[in-house]
């Protein structure tokens, strides 16, 4: 069962918010394509750490 985590978004103290993503038996392509919808319009998208 192919699964991913993910940073979703943070809270007000500033604390990570995630997101767990499952899918069925060989729906690899169908759970990476959801994970990149929710990169898209997730709030934290164009945040990085510093180097």
């Amino acid at each position: 069962m192919p699964a991913l985590s993910m940073h979703f978004g943070t809270s007000p103290d500033g604390l990570p918010i995630g997101v767990q993503i499952a899918a069925v038996w060989h729906a690899k392509s169908t759970l990476l394509h959801v994970a990149t919808l929710l990169e898209s319009v997730s709030p934290v998208r164009d945040l990085h750490p510093e180097l």
